[in-house]
């Protein structure tokens, strides 16, 4: 599904920063999708695509959005999950995030939050 309709510029601006950090972004229906390589953990090396719901990024970027969209085949030993925004398959997890080193670009400071949290992932059971 791909809707770029009606991007208001954060949601936008979410999009061309990421990308110009190499996590190329694009819109999805509610949610922004790109891609992030594992840096650590049981999925270190591998290409993950990951999210946020357009409706987070509105403010983007005074303020970062919080959940963070993966597949349901990614777990984590503790995390607070559901599906709002989500397609089949994917869940999004509560992950608190503040950005306060004003030194950093927020898209840098957004993309290794969301690495740290892939890194804490653990193998799913079967």
């Amino acid at each position: 599904m791909s809707n770029e309709i009606g991007l208001t510029g954060p949601t936008q601006q979410f999009i061309n920063d990421m990308t110009a950090l190499g996590a190329t972004a694009r819109a999805d229906g509610p949610r922004i999708l790109y891609d992030v390589v594992a840096v650590g953990g049981a999925l270190n090396g591998q290409t993950m695509t990951t999210g946020v719901s357009v409706s987070e990024v509105q403010s983007w970027p005074m303020v970062p959005p919080h959940w963070i969209h993966l597949p349901d085949s990614v777990a984590f030993p503790e995390t607070n999950m559901d599906d709002i925004d989500c397609q089949p398959g994917w869940k999004r997890h509560s992950r608190d995030f503040s950005y306060t080193d004003m030194s950093m670009p927020p898209a840098l400071a957004w993309l290794r939050h969301v690495r740290g949290f892939i890194s804490i992932a653990i193998p799913k059971a079967a």
